[in-house]
């Protein structure tokens, strides 16, 4: 395994501690960093592009742990894994860490043997991680070596269709306010949990583009409705459900195939598994696959985007209240077999999410 693999950083303002950290880790053949405190850690991470494995005393003087991640997850463009040292009194934190996406929680005092597992399985991320990247980047490269060898006049159709997705995506998202990157992303996803269920090449193309479009009908709910700041009551959800209908009115008359699947996922991807969704109330596989998938990817970019009514969450946050449900939320929503996909292979959404962060439009 790679040295920089093996590289950890342990912060903790009390030197036995730190000292005691330090030893079970490097018996565990890791290369400790130590730091007093957060604004220490920082320093440290500035100084060493090498660190990404972390453990973190949440309760410290000057900077504690919470201050700590944030800090490091805004001023670091690189993947990290915390581990958080938790008391009796930290839980309303720890709830925080989650939705910074810390996956790691231990009750001090701290066994070796806990130490050393959410250390290894910590480390195992971050190389999945790695290896998703590298994925994705040979990926692009092969795709670009065969796009070298198209006819020329099927790139620029090829090429003129992509751009009509996506200028046609961006009059959604300056109607609602809300980012392009996020109907990129649902598409992105959606392509990935299209290959994970078998669907062909062509179809996961398709539905990337189409997926794109699936809230373009948003263009026709009114202001008041569509950029309430808080909960819309029920008449107002009413008017807001008519977005699926819009957008299928506006995609349907199409020639265009993915056009036509677009139309398609825009009036059912807010269909539930159970029949209790809208705007048909369509049950189990009566729901059209692409419109199954993009409800999946659509959920769960949400969760982790800002939106008027509510703060991003973290992944680990977004995956549980998925796969878990929150009261609003619930697993059986959802196509159990491409639940099943999701949840075995979340960590590839997460590095989409992390690959195209949001930008004010």
């Amino acid at each position: 395994m790679a040295e920089i693999d093996r590289r950890i950083l342990v912060v903790d303002d009390e030197p036995v501690i730190r000292k005691l950290l330090a030893r079970i880790l490097e018996r565990a053949d890791f290369s400790v960093v130590v730091a007093e405190d957060g604004l220490d850690g920082l320093e440290k991470l500035r100084t060493d592009a090498s660190i990404r494995l972390i453990v973190s005393d949440l309760r410290m003087p000057k900077c504690g742990g919470l201050e700590f991640v944030r800090r490091a997850i805004g001023e670091f463009k690189r993947d990290f894994e915390f581990i958080l040292l938790t008391g009796d009194g930290d839980k309303s934190d720890a709830i925080e860490a989650l939705r910074l996406g810390v996956r790691e929680f231990l009750d001090k005092p701290v066994e070796r043997a806990d130490l050393e597992a959410a250390v290894f399985k910590a480390q195992e991320r971050l190389l999945e991680h790695d290896r998703e990247h590298e994925r994705v980047r040979k990926l692009e490269i092969e795709n670009f070596s065969k796009s070298q060898t198209l006819d020329e006049i099927n790139r620029k159709l090829g090429g003129a269709e992509e751009e009509l997705i996506d200028r046609l995506s961006l009059i959604s998202q300056y109607r609602d306010i809300e980012t392009a990157e996020h109907c990129v992303r649902v598409g992105l996803y959606s392509q990935l949990l299209a290959d994970m269920a078998g669907l062909d090449a062509n179809t996961q193309r398709t539905i990337r583009l189409a997926g794109i479009l699936h809230d373009i009908g948003k263009v026709g709910v009114p202001d008041d409705v569509l950029l309430k700041e808080g909960s819309l009551t029920d008449c107002e959800f009413e008017v807001m459900q008519r977005h699926t209908e819009i957008g299928y009115s506006m995609l349907n008359s199409s020639h265009n195939p993915v056009l036509q699947q677009a139309a398609v996922i825009a009036r059912h991807h807010h269909e539930k598994w159970t029949g209790n969704g809208y705007c048909t109330g369509l049950v189990g596989e009566d729901i059209p696959i692409i419109a199954r998938i993009v409800s999946i990817a659509d959920v769960y970019d949400a969760l982790r985007s800002s939106r008027r009514y509510k703060p991003p969450f973290g992944h680990d946050a977004a995956v549980s209240i998925i796969t878990k449900g929150d009261g609003r939320t619930a697993p059986d929503m959802f196509d159990p077999t491409l639940l099943g996909l999701f949840a075995e292979h979340h960590h590839r959404f997460e590095n989409i999410f992390d690959s195209m962060p949001d930008q004010l439009v």
